[in-house]
C-alpha cells in the first residue's frame, strides 16, 4: 500500500512538472502565458476585484463594448504589464482593429487588449503556487533539482545491480 501511494505522488509531481514546463514554454513576448485563445497570470497591481494571489485564466475576445471590464498590455512602462480597466469608448478603425480608450485616457489598439472581466476564470490562491513554480528559483528547486536526485538515484541503484552480479 505504501509503495502504491509513493508511485501516485510521483505521478502527479511529474505531472505537475509537464504541466508547468508546457506553460512556462507557452510565454509570449510579454512574459504572459498565451494558449490557443486562452491567457494565464497574476496581477502584479493592487486591484479591488482581484488579489495578487488569484490565478486568472482569461478567454481571448474581440467584442468590446463600452462599460466592459478589460485586462490589457500597458506597454507605456518601463516594463511591460498586465492592467485592469474599463472601456470609455470604441471606435472601429476596420473589421479586425479597433481603438479603444479606457477609463484612465489611455488609448490602445484592440491587440493590446487580452480579454473580458466577463470571459474570465478566477482560481484563489492558486496564483501565489503558479508564481512560485514558473519563477527561475521555484522552477530550479521544486522541478530540476528533484528529478535530477532522482536520476543520479536510479544510476547509482543501476551501477550497485551491476556490482552485485559481478
Amino acid at each position: 500500500m505504501k509503495k502504491v501511494v509513493i508511485n501516485i505522488l510521483i505521478i502527479l509531481y511529474f505531472l505537475v512538472a509537464v504541466i508547468v514546463t508546457y506553460l512556462l514554454l507557452s510565454y509570449n513576448k510579454y512574459n504572459i502565458v498565451e494558449t490557443d485563445n486562452k491567457y494565464v497570470l497574476t496581477l502584479k497591481e493592487k486591484n479591488p476585484d482581484f488579489k495578487e494571489s488569484d490565478l486568472l485564466v482569461v478567454k481571448k475576445s474581440n467584442d468590446y463594448n463600452k462599460g466592459d471590464y478589460v485586462f490589457y498590455y500597458d506597454t507605456y512602462a518601463v516594463k511591460v504589464t498586465v492592467k485592469y480597466a474599463k472601456i470609455e469608448n470604441v471606435k472601429t478603425i476596420n473589421d479586425d482593429e479597433k481603438e479603444i480608450q479606457l477609463e484612465n485616457d489611455l488609448i490602445l489598439s484592440s491587440e493590446n487588449i487580452l480579454g473580458k472581466k466577463q470571459n474570465t476564470t478566477t482560481y484563489k490562491t492558486l496564483g501565489a503556487v503558479f508564481n512560485t513554480l514558473t519563477s527561475k528559483w521555484g522552477y530550479l528547486f521544486i522541478i530540476i533539482f528533484p528529478m535530477l536526485i532522482a536520476f543520479v538515484y536510479e544510476i547509482y541503484a543501476i551501477f550497485k545491480e551491476i556490482k552485485k552480479k559481478k
